[in-house]
């Protein structure tokens, strides 16, 4: 058998490394009185499906490698990287795994860059990197800073939501060992917003179930309600509690002299703390009148007499 072509105009021969100067390009034509009889220009496959090798590895259809970066040294500069496949069409790429069954059908609804179709145990599209996957709306600038701050399985950026889930068993869920599950920031807006039109708006379990830190002055949590209750805790059914007796509580001194505990002068009517002294003893406070001008009013709510605790 001869050798593969060397130069541009040689025809090509198989089984032979080919070489030429300029490019190559297949085209097909309308021209047949049947018309064109297939859907594709250039078929690769293998045999049955099935070749033997010396080493455990299967045989790819296609390789496609693109030029590295070229330093010219000259006024053009650095020659950028050039790329592997470049393919436009009603999807630029569509991809399925051997067990998959080709659904032209979903080909033309998708009509996306990639279209990868996995099964129940291998995945549509797989990304490993420093970000695994990165996705941008349309309207929206990159940001390679933002994108290597860091190492993520998956980063969505855009004017409006960066990312987006819906499920039936939940929209977006997250996992970690020794960490955040689910991590929201903002500067300016709440870091994490759960909404819910007929259920629970966020939904928290765990030791303790929801834990809220405020920083500086400002509360660890805000309760807020249009017609009920601030805050609702759930009774627990005992038996017995009791029975009840006329009592009057001591109250912490609050006069001229003694001018109670150091509470937040900016604190907001409504607000509920306790603090604790050196001997352990806690006591409750509840803000009845806003900061501003003047300080913030707060008063001790009163509580019945201690007993130990025996559930």
């Amino acid at each position: 058998m001869g050798s593969g072509a060397d130069k541009a105009g040689d025809d090509m021969v198989v089984g032979r490394t080919n070489e030429s100067q300029k490019r190559t390009v297949l085209v097909a034509k309308d021209g047949d009185e049947d018309g064109y009889a297939e859907d594709y220009v250039l078929w690769v496959t293998v045999a049955d499906s099935k070749v033997l090798r010396q080493v455990p590895e299967g045989v790819d259809a296609v390789h496609a490698t693109g030029t590295v970066a070229l330093p010219t040294g000259g006024a053009v500069g650095t020659l950028p990287p050039g790329n592997g496949v470049v393919a436009t069409g009603a999807n630029g790429v569509v991809g399925y795994v051997h067990a998959a069954t080709r659904d032209k059908t979903q080909e033309q609804q998708v009509q996306a860059g990639v279209l990868g179709a996995g099964t129940a145990s291998s995945p549509g599209v797989f990304g490993r990197g420093a970000v695994g996957v990165t996705g941008y709306a349309q309207d929206t600038a990159r940001d390679t800073a933002w994108e290597t701050e860091d190492p993520s399985g998956v980063c969505g950026r855009a004017t409006g939501v960066g990312v987006r889930g819906k499920g039936d068993d939940g929209g977006v869920r997250g996992e970690s060992e020794n960490n955040f599950g689910v991590e929201g920031k903002s500067t300016l807006a709440p870091g994490v917003r759960g909404t819910s039109v007929e259920g629970i708006g966020v939904y928290g379990e765990g030791a303790p179930g929801v834990f809220g830190n405020g920083t500086g002055t400002d509360s660890g949590g805000i309760f807020e309600s249009a017609k009920g209750a601030q805050l609702r805790l759930t009774p627990r059914n005992l038996a017995h509690v009791g029975i009840s007796a006329p009592l009057t509580p001591d109250a912490v001194v609050v006069d001229e002299r003694f001018h109670g505990p150091r509470l937040p002068k900016g604190g907001r009517a409504g607000e509920l703390t306790t603090v604790q002294d050196p001997s352990g003893t806690c006591t409750l406070w509840f803000c009845v009148r806003d900061g501003g001008a003047d300080p913030a009013l707060w008063a001790q709510v009163l509580l019945g007499r201690t007993f130990d605790g025996r559930a």
